[in-house]
């Protein structure tokens, strides 16, 4: 649309509004996001120092609710809500076991790499 001498484009065609490749974008990001929070939920299994197993149980991914519904979260937590079954108390201690036995950070550092390089490679391919 040409107004006062300044084109302005809004739409990659008629049907096609640019609006929907941020969106796509945030979409696809998002994706990457949820599916490498699974594979460092499954490290952190793996890695973390176990007695009963109600640690190891308790290792989640979550989807984070947010005020804004263009902004999506995701995370990995640990404890806060399994009984221990020797105890009978509620597993909080993920925190103590990760600093004397880390089982989230390693399994951070081993997806962060292929994360980034994922992402980097989504915005790559808008610059080409």
């Amino acid at each position: 649309m040409v107004k006062g001498g300044v084109i302005k484009i809004e739409t990659l065609s008629g049907k096609y509004p640019l609006t929907r490749v941020s969106d796509k974008m945030a979409q696809r990001a998002f994706e990457i996001a949820n599916e490498q929070a699974d594979v460092m939920k499954g490290y952190a299994q793996v890695f973390v120092h176990v007695l009963t197993g109600s640690l190891r149980d308790s290792i989640r991914k979550e989807i984070v609710p947010t005020n804004s519904p263009d902004k999506k979260s995701v995370r990995v937590r640990a404890g806060g809500y399994v009984t221990n079954p020797d105890t009978g108390k509620i597993v909080d201690y993920a925190v103590h076991v990760e600093a004397k036995y880390p089982f989230m950070r390693p399994a951070w550092e081993i997806i962060q790499g292929p994360m980034e390089t994922m992402l980097a490679s989504m915005e790559e391919s808008l610059s080409e």
